[in-house]
């Protein structure tokens, strides 16, 4: 049997009261089949959202959409999301990298080769009603929406980048302060008073530090994936709530920041689990995916001021 996993939060707002589903860690690859594609898709329309939140690794790698045929499978399913609700699309790791040539691996001692596939994502900004922020702002009526992209510096994916990293995660916190320095202020402050705004941020890795909570404080939500859940297992998920996982995705065991729970929401930090837990990058591990439901969340919000403290409810459904 194959599983989703949806989360529901119920929020009070007295701004405005969207509906939004969030879907992250795609990886979209071979493996991933058009089936559960259109079930995804399915289960998003039933929720009839005003908008759906993607926060990065859309893809697996760019190996992954270099057979034309692949990227418009791809462009076809963001296209039919769009005909449900405005689809933002922030950018992650997985998003910016391809596996290394055997020349460029004995030159640097890179596994990964960052490419920014500029051709890709304007393909996927000229679907309608699909947005791609690349550093971007998303603007209408209802929200305010940043789509921060983090460099192959912050995710420490060059060689270079290991030797001299400050963080013991994997993840260099100066270096994503030294980006949000050099962001432009504007789409950081002096946001819109009556509107939700979210930043959509694909690690939340370091989103509990001092210094970036204040760089990021005049946003409500930041919305984020990359963890997986800390592959934690359905069973162990319902009997352990906490924002601890097994492992994180820089191979940490038991790191803050890992899975959504009281203590992340009470600092607007919203983290999605992956739609797909063991990508085709892991090679024959992604077999473990059986053990594994496809997450998403939709978020509602509402004049409601019994739901001032967030209501959550998990359930499974079948695909």
């Amino acid at each position: 049997m194959k599983l989703f996993h949806e989360t529901n939060i119920k929020f009070y707002s007295k701004k405005s009261q969207p509906k939004i589903c969030i879907i992250s860690d795609i990886h979209f690859s071979y493996q991933i089949t058009n089936k559960k594609l259109e079930s995804l898709r399915e289960k998003l329309e039933e929720r009839k959202p005003d908008y759906i939140f993607i926060p990065g690794d859309l893809i697996d790698s760019n190996d992954m959409i270099e057979d034309e045929s692949e990227e418009k499978r791809l462009l076809n399913w963001l296209e039919s999301l769009g005909e449900i609700a405005t689809v933002l699309i922030s950018e992650g790791n997985h998003d910016t990298y391809k596996l290394a040539s055997k020349e460029h691996k004995e030159k640097t001692g890179d596994q990964w080769e960052v490419v920014k596939n500029t051709k890709f994502i304007s393909h996927v900004n000229k679907l309608k009603n699909v947005h791609y922020l690349d550093n971007e702002i998303y603007e209408d009526k209802k929200i305010y929406v940043l789509g921060l992209t983090l460099s192959a510096h912050y995710y420490c994916l060059f060689a270079s980048d290991k030797k001299k990293k400050s963080s013991p995660t994997g993840e260099n916190v100066e270096q994503l302060l030294k980006e949000l320095d050099e962001l432009d202020q504007k789409k950081i402050t002096d946001l819109p008073k009556n509107k939700l705004t979210f930043a959509l941020i694909h690690s939340p890795c370091h989103l509990s530090d001092f210094r970036v909570k204040a760089e990021l404080k005049e946003f409500d939500y930041l919305i984020s994936g990359h963890m997986h859940n800390g592959l934690v297992t359905p069973v162990l998920d319902e009997l352990w709530r906490s924002d601890r996982g097994i492992v994180n995705a820089s191979k940490h065991l038991i790191a803050i920041n890992t899975r959504l729970s009281r203590r992340t929401l009470s600092e607007g930090l919203i983290i999605a689990g992956a739609v797909t837990t063991w990508h085709e990058s892991v090679g024959i591990f992604h077999n473990l995916n059986v053990f594994y439901p496809s997450y998403f969340m939709t978020l509602e919000f509402t004049k409601n001021t019994q739901y001032e403290k967030p209501y959550i409810s998990r359930k499974y459904l079948n695909y």
